[in-house]
């Protein structure tokens, strides 16, 4: 199969480009920068800027794919109304564009589970959404357009609502591989919020999911990426400082310390939808996901 993997090169995109290619799928990836050491006899590798249609049109359109997986989002994590703005725009214009060649028929997005408004209890696919800063408003507004474009050009569109994805090579500054960089030196981060709980997913789990959308056919829709469960970042602290330490002192003082503090984020991802349609589901605990980043940050 034809597959057409935009951001190639971020967290997602360079582990569902691995998986991509132990299945054997005909692969064009695209990136602003292309990563070192990529060679392989079914990937080619487009250095291209979503910003400038014509760094990319022509390959494409000469690719013909026919599964599309737009991951491109660039400056996270900055998510201003500049640059919510400027990849809203740059998305549209390569989904319209990705219509007019005729040869995709599924079209795969993530969009993010901070498009629900509620901060606490299950987030189901049905529920109303309401965006709540610049980020979730150009999501939303990304969603509502490749809905029109999909429909109109008859491709099956799945918008995937990840929910905390971590795993291996994901950026230094990003909560579980902060923690871990700290107990290496034998402390804990400053923490403001330990007691705040959210769905914390594996990544090869979310490949899985992106995996399934490409090889079955579904109907156009939302679908929640999560483990189904909240956990809070104390748990992740505890689990942490087991796997680095072999201890649980420092978890246990952050705990007392933070005891009186209210919780105002504990939400989690409602999976009827995505495991009904792609017959998905989560696999991988907390405690071996953490375990798997553990062990990859010290190869």
């Amino acid at each position: 199969m034809k597959l057409l993997v935009t951001g190639a090169s971020g967290f997602i995109g360079n582990h569902l480009i691995e998986n991509l290619l132990m299945v054997g799928h005909d692969v064009l990836a695209i990136s602003r920068k292309i990563l070192k050491n990529n060679s392989h006899s079914s990937i080619t590798w487009l250095e291209a800027d979503l910003s400038s249609p014509i760094t990319y049109k022509d390959s494409i359109e000469e690719f013909c794919p026919e599964v599309v997986i737009h991951l491109a989002w660039q400056g996270i994590p900055d998510f201003s109304y500049e640059k919510s703005q400027l990849n809203l725009k740059q998305s549209v214009e390569f989904l319209s564009f990705i219509s007019s060649i005729k040869s995709c028929k599924k079209l795969l997005i993530p969009g993010t589970c901070w498009e629900y408004s509620n901060a606490k209890g299950e987030c189901n696919e049905g529920d109303l959404t309401m965006p709540s800063n610049d980020f979730t408003w150009a999501k939303h507004y990304l969603r509502l357009q490749a809905e029109l474009i999909c429909k109109n050009a008859s491709i099956s569109l799945a918008w995937f609502r990840v929910f905390y994805v971590y795993g291996p090579n994901q950026r230094n500054e990003s909560l579980i591989p902060s923690i871990l960089t700290n107990l290496k030196s034998g402390q804990l981060p400053n923490i403001s919020t330990p007691q705040n709980s959210n769905d914390f997913i594996y990544v090869e789990d979310v490949i899985e999911a992106f995996i399934a959308a490409i090889n079955i056919e579904f109907e156009s829709g939302i679908y929640n990426i999560g483990s189904g469960t909240s956990s809070s970042v104390l748990d992740i602290c505890r689990y942490c400082e087991k796997i680095v330490l072999n201890s649980s002192s420092l978890t246990k003082s952050l705990n007392q310390k933070s005891k009186a503090k209210l919780v105002d984020v504990n939400f989690w991802a409602g999976l009827s939808s995505t495991k009904t349609a792609l017959g998905w589901s989560p696999k991988t605990s907390l405690y071996i996901g953490i375990l798997k980043t553990w062990e990859s940050m010290n190869k």
